[in-house]
């Protein structure tokens, strides 16, 4: 990661707690539980494709999570994401079998990390990590592969051992994971790209961000697609100057661990 980690105790770790935060555990984007061993072993059902109102149940949900975290008003934001992550859990139970329930409920919990930052978030982020590593074992292509999108954006954007588990080499794998499942996806392209632009690597950036432009809002995601579009314009004028990027979404889950 090109933005130097602050060396932090564990201690030390609490103090970013007063830092710019903020979320997009997914697109809201994608982690796991301890899920049924044998359901996982010998179905793994999700391969096929979860059932339309699945489908339909989880796009529902990610839609209420993208309108409660671009809400401009923070009073009670942390309050609807908790009834959100209730309905999202529950969603998750009724339906193990399936990636859809982990992705909404992994996104809900980063949301819910970053708005109410304290002494649970770390454990709440990692347990998101653990369900969208379920999903993708479940389906890796469920909601255009948005494991593996958020999976990559929080090796990038978490600090690494000792204090969290951040690996730029992994994250860059699961964003390439995604856009080589997605070639032409809005949200796989444009992470990826940011990514890179985060490395330096400016000229590879451009390529991904040329298939996020030209890539359509999606109905089923429209208010996130829609923010994806302006963030692009930052990030052209980024790669353009050969500047520095961090998106605004999965960028305002955590704190700038490269600032003192």
């Amino acid at each position: 990661m090109t933005v130097a980690r602050i060396r932090l105790a564990a201690a030390g770790f609490l103090a970013i707690r007063g830092a710019t935060i903020a979320v997009h555990c997914m697109k809201p984007e994608r982690r796991w539980f301890a899920l049924a061993p044998l359901l996982i072993a010998f179905v793994a059902p999700g391969m096929a494709g979860a059932p339309p109102d699945v489908v339909a149940l989880a796009e529902q949900l990610d839609q209420e999570w993208a309108e409660i975290f671009y809400d401009a008003n923070e009073a009670g934001k942390a309050r609807r994401l908790v009834d959100l992550l209730a309905r999202a859990e529950a969603f998750k139970a009724a339906n193990p079998a399936w990636a859809e329930p982990r992705i909404v409920t992994a996104v809900t919990l980063c949301s819910l990390a970053g708005v109410d930052w304290g002494l649970d978030s770390l454990s709440r982020i990692d347990q998101a990590r653990q369900l969208l590593t379920q999903a993708v074992d479940l389906d890796p292509k469920a909601m255009e592969g948005a494991a593996y999108i958020a999976l990559g954006n929080l090796y990038w954007r978490m600090p690494g051992w000792p204090i969290s588990f951040g690996d730029d080499a992994r994250a860059r794998q699961y964003l390439t994971n995604a856009v080589n499942l997605f070639p032409a996806a809005i949200d796989a392209n444009f992470f990826m790209a940011d990514f890179l632009i985060d490395q330096g690597e400016y000229q590879q950036a451009h390529t991904f961000l040329e298939r996020a432009e030209r890539a359509p809002i999606r109905a089923s995601a429209r208010t996130s697609d829609a923010r994806l579009k302006e963030e692009m314009v930052e990030a052209r004028r980024v790669i353009t100057e050969k500047g520095r990027s961090r998106s605004g979404l999965f960028s305002r889950l955590l704190p700038d661990f490269g600032s003192s």
